[in-house]
């Protein structure tokens, strides 16, 4: 029941917003320097909070490349290896 409600507002107001001018054209709109600097501030509240916190949620993102098994597929015969390094021996002054 509750969701065909949200569904009903949203309806609702997609369609109020598509008609005319848009909805929220008359607010004032705040200065773009104050809110980079607010911005800012919170960055730096955070990072004084927790100068780990942000490298402690890129390890948890992404499991470090060495503990992951490597697994190689392609098997080169030794006799290609041989003739690489004759060629690499052959190019050298």
């Amino acid at each position: 029941m509750h969701m065909r409600r949200f569904g009903f507002f949203v309806l609702g107001a997609a369609l109020s917003a598509c008609g005319g001018s848009p909805v929220l054209s008359h607010l004032p709109r705040p200065d773009p320097a104050v809110v980079a600097a607010i911005a800012a501030g919170a960055a730096g509240a955070a990072t004084l909070a927790d100068p780990a916190g942000a490298a402690r949620l890129q390890e948890l993102k992404e499991p470090h490349k060495e503990a992951r098994p490597l697994e190689n597929r392609e098997i080169v015969p030794l006799e290609v290896l041989d003739r690489a390094d004759e060629d690499a021996d052959a190019t050298e002054p």
